[in-house]
C-alpha cells in the first residue's frame, strides 16, 4: 500500500474510528504512506536558556542612544522592576558593533567567529519582558508570561510537532549540574496542554534518568518479571485515579 491518500478519501475512510486515524498516522510515520509534498519544516529545537547569561546590548542589540546617553540617570517618572529597587546610571555597550554579511546583521565584536555567518543567523529583537528579575523574566523567556503555569516553549513543540519514537519522550530537559533555574520544573511545565508535553529532565553521567535501572544488576528474568509487576501496580493505581492525565504522563515518562 503506497502512494498518495487524497484528503477527502482520508476524512472519509478515518471518519471509520479513531482506531483507522491512529493506523494512518503509523502508515505515514514509517513511510508506508506518503503525504503530499510540501515546504521542509523544522523536526527538533534546541534552546538553550542562559540564567543570568549575557546581554542583549553587548551581543547581537545595538542601542546608539544608549551610547549617547552612557553615564546619565534614567530620567524616567516609572521607575522600572530592577534588583533591590536601586536604578544605577546608564551603561553603554562594552564591545563596538558592526553590520555584517549581506545581511547587515549587527553583531558585537565580542562575536568575532559567530559574526563570520551572519547570513545563517535570524535574530528577534522584539521580545520584551517588564520584569529584569530571574524568575518572572525566566518565565517570560520560556512560555512568554512572567508567571507560572503556562505551556513551556518544549511543550507547544512537543504537542506540534510529535515524536519520531514511541518509547522516548519528545521534551527533554538538561538541567546545569551546578544548580537548576529559579522556578525549577515550571520552566518546562506543559500547563493547560496534555500532561505528557512536559520536559522530562536528563541527568549527567551514567544514569541519565533517575530510577531506571537498578542499583545492583539482577537476572533478566527477574527484571521482566519485576517491570511487569509494577506496570500492572501503576496501571490499578491509575485507575483508582480516574486515569487523572497527569499521573499517567508520569508513569509514561
Amino acid at each position: 500500500m503506497s502512494g498518495y491518500v487524497h484528503r477527502r478519501d482520508f476524512l472519509n475512510w478515518s471518519a471509520c474510528g479513531l482506531a483507522t486515524t491512529a493506523s494512518v498516522a503509523l502508515l505515514l510515520r514509517d513511510g508506508v504512506l506518503q503525504a503530499a509534498p510540501q515546504a521542509a519544516k523544522a523536526k527538533r529545537a534546541v534552546q538553550i536558556s542562559l540564567v543570568g547569561g549575557m546581554s542583549h546590548i553587548d551581543s547581537f542589540d545595538p542601542k546608539p542612544e544608549l551610547v549617547k546617553r552612557h553615564g546619565q540617570p534614567l530620567g524616567s517618572d516609572s521607575k522600572p522592576d530592577v534588583f533591590f529597587g536601586q536604578v544605577g546610571l546608564l551603561r553603554k555597550p562594552d564591545w563596538e558593533f558592526k553590520q555584517r554579511g549581506k545581511s547587515g546583521l549587527w553583531v558585537s565584536e565580542l562575536f568575532p567567529h559567530i559574526a563570520g555567518v551572519a547570513d545563517e543567523l535570524t535574530v528577534i529583537r522584539s521580545m520584551t519582558a517588564d520584569s529584569a528579575n530571574h524568575t518572572p523574566a525566566l518565565f517570560v523567556q520560556n512560555s512568554g508570561f512572567q508567571f507560572n503555569g503556562y505551556p513551556a516553549l518544549g511543550s507547544w513543540l512537543s504537542y506540534g510537532l510529535g515524536s519520531i519514537a514511541d518509547d522516548l519522550p519528545a521534551f527533554v530537559v538538561l538541567p546545569d549540574g551546578r544548580g537548576e533555574a529559579n522556578g525549577a520544573a515550571s520552566n518546562w511545565s506543559s500547563g493547560f496542554l496534555p500532561a505528557q508535553h512536559q520536559g522530562v529532565v536528563f541527568r549527567g553521567g551514567d544514569s541519565p534518568v533517575r530510577d531506571l535501572f537498578p542499583e545492583t544488576p539482577i537476572a533478566a528474568a527477574e527484571e521482566k518479571d519485576s517491570r511487569a509487576f509494577l506496570d500492572k501496580l501503576n496501571a490499578m493505581h491509575l485507575d483508582r485515579a480516574g486515569n487523572e492525565a497527569d499521573l499517567a504522563a508520569r508513569i509514561s515518562s
